[in-house]
């Protein structure tokens, strides 16, 4: 028989890792409700036509694409935001701003690599209706409040702006229509460095002193009010470039009265590939090992929902990449302590004792004492063994001859003293004991 195999790109979460996501995305949702966002979902299968409306040559190459039974062009969606265009362009009467969150998988036809999978779990936050770069430092906070809960530590987040990078591109002469190519190019610094970007630049049809120029602005980065003064001087009589600086200084101007500049870096090489963004874009990057590339990104879309036929509508948002995050949680050793002890083992000692010990089971879990029976009809050892290997507080024994006497007997597994409790107390009695080891 043939090994059995996850399809390539794509993989089983168990234990630790499941455990770790519940978390990761427990956590999103407690923090994105804090904040006022409410939630959206939607099918993980769109229409072809509604997938490539968002436009830019990743979306043919990276969509898993077919044709079902009805002979429909359909596709799995590869990110969350698409899905949100559409539900905003059809429903043009909801009340602005639309604040909403949203959790689940995307799926892109990836090359699979270290912390890069094919089918992937996103928690996202988008503000629709705002044209404010308020909104986006808002998104952005979100981020940090999050990272700060799950990480503590040891992230950042990079930020630059469409209009500052168009202002780039203007200074250097290049013309309107090749400036999404530069855009691309920049994009792949991290990966292929500065010569690799050279290249590319001239792949793409971009002059020698045009390269230089945008290699050499693209340098620029820093986390204070002077980083912003140098973007300012290198775009001096762009407008849309100054007009991108302006935003970003708003923003700067948010994060300092929230005491959290220092986690956020003003970067000019940050481009983010996908074509929709108009204005401010981020990217969350991990600081220590493993690398994961990057942990989250965004950035505003105001011309995304027109492409589904809604008004035009700005829009800003960001993608918290749970996946990644997983990984980097697990490496960090911070998957451990998930796990819940339990409260109370219910040990029967033969296998008509079931029916007593499911019926004590659902009166404690009725009161909000996790509870497990033994279903392996184990020898009573065995059973305090299993006791012990789950943490459990309190071992319920239910026998045959202190059923018949109705009582129990309930065993401390940290005292490891036991008493004979009356069935119609046993609640009362481990509620008690719990109240004491809480």
């Amino acid at each position: 028989m043939s090994e059995m195999r996850t399809v390539r790109g794509m993989r089983d979460l168990m234990g630790s890792e499941m455990l770790i996501k519940n978390y990761l995305m427990d956590s999103a949702v407690e923090i994105f409700e804090l904040y006022g966002y409410e939630p959206l979902d939607s099918p993980v299968m769109e229409l072809w036509e509604t997938l490539s409306a968002k436009g830019g040559e990743e979306v043919e190459a990276e969509t898993f694409k077919f044709t079902d039974k009805g002979d429909r062009e359909v596709g799995l969606r590869f990110d969350l935001t698409v899905p949100l265009a559409r539900i905003v362009a059809t429903n043009p009467h909801l009340p602005k701003p639309f604040k909403r969150y949203a959790l689940g998988k995307a799926w892109r036809y990836d090359r699979p690599q270290a912390g890069r999978y094919r089918e992937f779990e996103q928690a996202d936050v988008d503000i629709v209706g705002a044209a404010s770069p308020a909104a986006d430092a808002e998104v952005i906070l979100v981020a940090l409040e999050f990272l700060r809960r799950v990480l503590s530590s040891d992230y950042m987040i990079r930020i630059n702006n469409r209009k500052v990078l168009r202002g780039m591109t203007e200074k250097a002469g290049v013309r309107e229509e090749q400036a999404y190519e530069c855009f691309r190019a920049i994009d792949k610094l991290d990966k292929i460095g500065r010569d690799g970007v050279l290249i590319e630049l001239d792949e793409r049809g971009i002059g020698e002193n045009q390269s230089k120029y945008l290699i050499d602005a693209i340098a620029i980065k820093g986390s204070d009010s002077k980083t912003l003064e140098k973007f300012e001087e290198l775009l001096e009589r762009s407008k849309i470039g100054i007009e991108g600086v302006e935003e970003l200084k708003l923003m700067a101007d948010v994060f300092e009265a929230c005491g959290v500049s220092e986690l956020v870096e003003f970067d000019m090489s940050l481009a983010r590939g996908l074509d929709y963004y108009t204005g401010p874009v981020f990217e969350g990057v991990y600081l220590g090992k493993p690398e994961v590339g990057s942990i989250l990104g965004g950035g505003r879309y105001d011309h995304l929902i027109e492409k589904f036929g809604g008004q035009p509508t700005p829009a800003t948002g960001i993608s918290l990449g749970i996946g990644r995050l997983i990984e980097v949680v697990l490496a960090r050793g911070n998957g451990t302590n998930l796990t819940k002890d339990l409260d109370v083992f219910i040990a029967p000692i033969t296998r008509s004792m079931i029916r007593y010990a499911t019926s004590y089971q659902t009166k404690l879990i009725q009161a909000g004492v996790s509870c497990e029976v033994d279903l392996m009809d184990r020898p009573l050892k065995k059973l305090l063994e299993e006791a012990d290997l789950k943490n459990a507080k309190f071992t319920v024994i239910v026998g045959e001859r202190d059923v018949a006497n109705g009582v129990v007997s309930a065993r401390n597994m940290t005292s490891k003293e036991t008493e004979l409790v009356k069935m119609e107390t046993l609640i009362d009695y481990i509620l008690k004991g719990l109240g004491n080891s809480r």
